[in-house]
């Protein structure tokens, strides 16, 4: 079994941009694909590894709307990275079930 196929929920491709913040260190990357337990991004050129726990800010309205989700990493290659969500409240809960259509 590959490791994007881990996700025990179905999955969506999206247009969204992540900003990825371990520690002191961000990262702009982009969403490959949403599911209402995790997120796999595509890193940007050059960027760092991720932490094993990071924040990922999802910008639904790049400039206006954005919200922080604890995330922890479960798989990684060079272009891409897969996070399941740690706790996300339960209004984050709904934001991440209408982006990947399960609402």
């Amino acid at each position: 079994m590959k490791n994007e196929e881990r996700r025990r929920a179905p999955r969506r491709k999206v247009d969204l941009q992540v900003t990825r913040q371990s520690g002191i260190q961000e990262d702009c990357c982009t969403v490959d694909d949403v599911s209402p337990t995790g997120i796999k991004l595509k890193k940007e050129l050059g960027a760092l590894p991720s932490t094993p726990i990071c924040n990922l800010e999802l910008h639904l309205v790049p400039g206006a709307i954005t919200t922080v989700l604890a995330s922890k990493k479960v798989w990684s290659t060079d272009e891409y990275e897969g996070f399941e969500f740690v706790s996300p409240s339960f209004s984050q809960q709904m934001i991440i079930e209408r982006i990947s259509g399960n609402l």
